[in-house]
């Protein structure tokens, strides 16, 4: 036999004082929402300690913590023994262990219980059978009662099979109760995040408000702590007699049991009796219970079928996307004599904040590179306008850093100020080899020489849109034969290893002269290479453009 002393754990959540009773099957601590004792605090670990009941003791033991697990002020190495009065340290919350209060004498008969009586049960050990068997549990009567809810718990398990929308099948989960117990009211709650939580089905008489179920103190007891509740009497119940949703109500006989997985809580459902018109039953608990726990999974099943086919209309609208953006990139490149032009796009996500140009105007060519704040559909959204934006401007042949201004202007009136973008504008003359750059905050051009130096071109303005006016200057070189221009995003830049360390400027320059020689396709592959070796498994945080033009001899 099993003589472990009932304890509970008390704590100071953000929402106020908690108390939860260590439960047989173990109770887990950390910041993942799936916890038993969920700790709102960056120093905790997601599953951060545990406590288990082994033989006639309760044991705490540390999950390989980040900040360590602290009882009594002394670090956990494995496991320590707990008892009433310990206090356990994790992140900035302490808890205190506490003898759990006595339970009220259960009684002996699968009836309605007396006035005044409630029992709270965790909903685990009631679905496992670890109720304590009743008095007469072997006459007929009882025997022929349970087989009888056995087979109403079948027939709603089938019923339940069917494909329905999340509507469909509350309603019908509310159906089921109200034919197997026959309530006055009832009421399907659905947790939303931790505390926050919709009446998502109800069926009560006319005039009935039906917000006594809606009991911040039945839903914390219910759905957070995973316990079914029977109250025989409200305005006598020590705990719900203080409630004053439910003292008011009228409502005097109740049964809840929570709806969760092993994903975490999903809600309760609640029924409720008013004048002892219909007092509820230990017998009748355990069977809204199971009545839960099928309903339990199938709600699951159907948030998890909406939630698959948001996310493939989500993707779909990606791709969409993503094709749109991929059609403004330039589909062929100019191919001027006597100079060679390469550019390329690759998203970190499945649409970039990127994007880039390069077009043969007048005997010049203009190569521009644009990297918008942000990742993602928004940033995609706005590099199209940008797009559009910089048409105009462009197409007028005015020096760049005035195009730049005129796009400054617009994206400023048309968007929020917390969207703005970075850019370079380089124009070349493609007879003299003069080019001419305007740099609206991006990171500097590199010029590769045809002797291996490299030379880096900065900014000549803030970014666009920053401000409602912004002025850009203009540097001027000449591109000698042989001489490389790179235009490039930060994603090149800043890509970092598992350390944090960021692959940087010097190396992107180091690479682009290394292989100045080599055909622009080869040489952009070579730097992919590079930053790729350098990162190695980290995901790509940003998007990378490239653009490169270089004279030929």
């Amino acid at each position: 036999m099993n003589d472990a002393p009932r304890l509970t754990l008390s704590w100071l959540a953000p929402e106020g004082p908690r108390t939860r009773e260590l439960g047989a099957s173990g109770t887990l601590l950390g910041r993942a929402e799936d916890c038993d004792v969920v700790l709102a605090d960056g120093a905790v670990s997601r599953r951060h300690a545990r406590i288990a009941r082994h033989g006639a003791d309760w044991w705490l033991e540390d999950l390989g913590s980040r900040g360590g697990t602290f009882l009594n002020g002394r670090l956990v190495e494995r496991s320590a023994r707990l008892a009433a009065g310990d206090r356990i340290g994790i992140g900035q919350v302490l808890l205190r262990v506490e003898a759990a209060p006595a339970e009220p004498p259960r009684p002996a008969t699968s009836g309605p219980l007396p006035p005044g009586t409630s029992i709270f049960r965790r909903a685990d050990e009631l679905l496992s059978g670890a109720r304590t068997p009743l008095a007469g549990a072997q006459d007929l009567a009882t025997l022929a009662r349970r087989a009888a809810r056995l087979e109403l718990l079948n027939d709603v398990h089938q019923a339940l099979g069917r494909s329905l929308a999340l509507d469909e099948l509350l309603e019908l989960i509310l159906d089921r109760a109200f034919q197997a117990l026959e309530p006055e009211e009832g009421v399907i709650v659905l947790r939303d995040a931790p505390g926050q939580y919709r009446r998502a089905a109800a069926r009560r008489p006319q005039g009935s408000l039906g917000d006594s179920l809606l009991s911040r103190t039945l839903l914390e007891e219910v759905v957070e702590k995973r316990q079914a509740a029977l109250v025989c009497d409200m305005a006598a119940d020590g705990l719900f007699g203080q409630a004053a949703s439910l003292r008011m109500s009228g409502v005097r006989s109740l049964i809840a049991a929570p709806l969760f997985d092993e994903a975490g809580p999903l809600g309760m459902i609640s029924l409720d009796s008013r004048a002892f018109v219909r007092p509820f039953s230990e017998d009748d608990l355990e069977l809204l219970t199971s009545l839960a726990a099928v309903a339990s999974l199938r709600i699951r099943n159907v948030e998890l079928s909406r939630e698959a086919a948001a996310r493939q209309r989500l993707e779909e609208e990606l791709a969409l996307a993503r094709k749109i953006q991929v059609g403004l990139l330039p589909r062929e490149l100019p191919a001027p004599a006597g100079w060679a032009v390469f550019g390329s796009s690759r998203p970190s996500r499945l649409v970039s904040g990127d994007y880039y140009l390069v077009a043969e105007r007048a005997g010049a060519l203009d190569a521009m590179v644009v990297d918008v704040a942000g990742k993602g559909i928004a940033a995609a959204l706005l590099t199209a306008s940008l797009e559009a934006l910089a048409a105009a401007p462009l197409e007028s042949g005015i020096a760049p850093e005035e195009v730049l201004a005129r796009v400054s202007r617009l994206l400023w009136r048309r968007t929020p100020a917390s969207k703005y973008a970075t850019a370079l504008l380089l124009r070349v003359d493609l007879a003299s080899g003069r080019a001419r750059l305007a740099n609206a905050g991006h990171l500097p051009a590199l010029v590769a020489r045809s002797g291996g130096a490299v030379e880096s071109l900065g900014s000549t303005g803030r970014p666009l849109g920053l401000l409602p006016e912004n002025d850009y200057g203009a540097l001027e070189v000449t591109l000698e034969p042989g001489d490389l221009v790179a235009l490039y995003t930060d994603g090149y830049v800043e890509a970092a290893d598992g350390e944090g360390a960021e692959f940087g400027l010097e190396r992107l320059a180091a690479a682009l002269a290394a292989r100045r020689g080599a055909t622009l396709r080869e040489i952009a592959a070579a730097v992919e290479a590079d930053v790729a070796a350098f990162a190695g498994a980290e995901p790509d945080a940003d998007d990378r453009t490239l653009v490169l033009v270089r004279r030929g001899d």
